[in-house]
């Protein structure tokens, strides 16, 4: 069985040049054998953590006719996705997984200076655009330095990744699954996020305690196999890679496939309803006109492109249409 690895972040700012040699290898390694990697002393702090998850409660908490004033309009998402509208499980080929029904609802935001696709805010919590943006812009300089750290391990100089990320055009996603017996979620009639695999190019997460997020297991003989990914602390961050990097290296990196099903310590029950669980993502994008297409550097005569030029708006609105 597969392991997630945990990863000081501060051996790459600001350790020695072994340290973040060794940082950018494990990284690497990680993005290769899991497509995902835990990361610890990261820079966001207890304090801010509390008060994302305590501003994502707030929000959900708003009643249905409230939230539903800046309902999402999903190219690109900006504003409030309800209740079983988004559904995840059609990017599956498997018509099992396809025949499931997410059960969760978001609220997404975009970068405060987008004129094409401005964010919708709720009129009636005040403080919450000004935390919210200044979260955004946190997490969006901590992808840039992983980006960085991912090129060193690739050996690519020309900056040609960091450069197709600016400017953002990322989506901050904030998720509410609602309590849920455990034989629904075993009946295979619903799921709270189907397996898939994020398309944008990596993704930072932050869950509270409740578990029941997975990972695929890729060292499993098995079909279908999982690994658990249950948070060790508040404030572990989760990074896992999305699909718009496995296109641009041609798939010398695939994206981390996972899900979000019932947690371990409830795996054998019946009869219990999971509690309510809350997560933070960043959804880190390529910037909207750049290509997703294989980067130069992993085309070759002996390995020629696997995926079509594209642009990167056009790619995510081609999965959007998949899944509402």
């Amino acid at each position: 069985m597969a392991a997630i690895l945990t990863l000081d972040y501060s051996h790459f700012t600001s350790g020695t040049k072994e340290q973040r040699q060794k940082f950018i290898q494990q990284l690497l390694e990680s993005f290769t054998t899991t497509g995902f990697v835990k990361i610890i002393n990261h820079g966001f702090d207890e304090q801010q953590l509390k008060e994302v998850f305590g501003w994502t409660q707030t929000f959900f908490a708003q009643p249905l006719e409230v939230k539903n004033e800046i309902q999402n309009n999903t190219n690109p998402h900006r504003g409030y996705t309800a209740y079983g509208v988004e559904a995840v499980a059609q990017l599956s080929q498997d018509e099992k997984i396809r025949a499931m029904k997410d059960s969760k609802e978001h609220f997404d935001q975009g970068p405060r200076y987008d004129k094409e696709y401005p964010n919708q805010w709720p009129k009636e919590l005040p403080g919450f655009q000004a935390f919210m943006d200044a979260f955004y812009e946190k997490c969006d300089k901590v992808c840039l330095e992983l980006i960085d750290a991912l090129e060193v391990g690739l050996g690519i100089d020309d900056k040609s990744i960091t450069k197709r990320c600016i400017p953002s055009a990322t989506d901050l996603r904030l998720t509410h699954y609602p309590p849920i017996p455990v034989e629904e979620l075993k009946s295979g009639r619903r799921i709270r996020i189907a397996p898939h695999v994020d398309f944008g190019v990596i993704s930072l997460l932050f869950q509270d305690g409740v578990g029941g997020l997975e990972a695929e297991d890729r060292t499993s003989p098995e079909a279908d196999s999982f690994l658990p990914i249950m948070p060790s602390d508040n404030t572990e961050m989760i990074v896992n890679l999305g699909a718009t990097m496995q296109r641009w290296t041609n798939d010398k990196l695939f994206g981390g496939l996972h899900r979000v099903t019932v947690p371990p310590s409830m795996k054998d029950s019946s009869d219990s309803i999971i509690p309510a669980r809350l997560s933070v993502a960043y959804l880190f994008k390529a910037e909207r006109s750049v290509s997703v297409g294989p980067l130069p550097a992993f085309v070759s005569e002996k390995e020629p492109a696997h995926y079509p030029e594209m642009n990167a708006l056009e790619y995510h609105q081609w999965r959007n249409n998949a899944i509402y």
